[in-house]
Order: C-alpha cells, then sequence, then structure tokens
C-alpha cells in the first residue's frame, strides 16, 4: 500500500473545508496524527495537525488535515 495523499488544510477542530494550503501532500514518516508537526515542501510551517480524516483510499481526496500554525 501506498503513502496517503492528503490535502492539507488550515482551520480548526471540524474545518475540513478550510481553505487548502497544499493538495497531494504526502508524509515522509508515515500518516501524521493529531498533534504532530509538519513542515511543507514549500517550507511553511510548523504546522501543527489538529483533526484529520482518512478515506477508504490512499488517493481519495477525502484524505485531509487541519492545522494549525505553530508557535504562532
Amino acid at each position: 500500500m501506498g503513502r496517503v495523499r492528503w490535502s492539507v488544510r488550515e482551520g480548526e477542530v471540524g474545518d475540513f473545508d478550510a481553505p487548502e494550503l497544499m493538495a497531494g501532500f504526502r508524509s515522509v514518516d508515515g500518516e501524521p496524527r493529531l498533534g504532530d508537526l509538519l513542515l511543507l515542501p514549500d517550507g511553511s510551517g510548523p504546522w501543527r495537525v489538529v483533526d484529520r480524516m482518512r478515506a477508504d483510499h490512499v488517493d481519495a481526496p477525502g484524505n485531509v488535515l487541519v492545522v494549525e500554525l505553530f508557535g504562532d
């Protein structure tokens, strides 16, 4: 099974329609968990994962990470 492709969105818990920061994000360290810190390929971050929704397929559009800027 391949790595999950995520839509990364900046928002609050439950805000799965928040503005998208990046489409197609794939974590190099396994699946991100709540509280994990992420750096996006564009150099932005660190972002803290505050919510997530995982669909049935690794490339499904329903794979969403909701993040907030950490240390802001």
